[in-house]
């Protein structure tokens, strides 16, 4: 389990445009903790406010289409995702 202690991924958010529009970013959020839950076997999944907020940048309907996010475990069964900035 040494690999997956930081780790970044991308994750589409295509799902959370089915359904009703207000709901889109309860949707996204609830993405990203399952996600990492079904990746890591996280109990407990800890995210970001500025990640949030990147999501939302364009209102609570109008969500991005895909994130880059970092993982990183701070605990037992513990993980902080927050917003990955490309490095390049």
């Amino acid at each position: 389990m040494k690999e997956k202690d930081n780790f970044e991924m991308i994750i589409n958010f295509k799902r959370a445009f089915m359904g009703r529009r207000n709901q889109r970013t309860k949707r996204a959020i609830k993405m990203i903790r399952n996600t990492v839950q079904r990746h890591f076997g996280a109990e407990k999944v800890i995210i970001d406010p500025l990640l949030a907020k990147s999501i939302t940048y364009n209102g609570r309907d109008k969500i991005v289409r895909k994130v880059r996010v970092a993982v990183k475990k701070i605990g037992e069964k513990t993980y902080l995702v927050r917003l990955a900035l490309k490095s390049e």
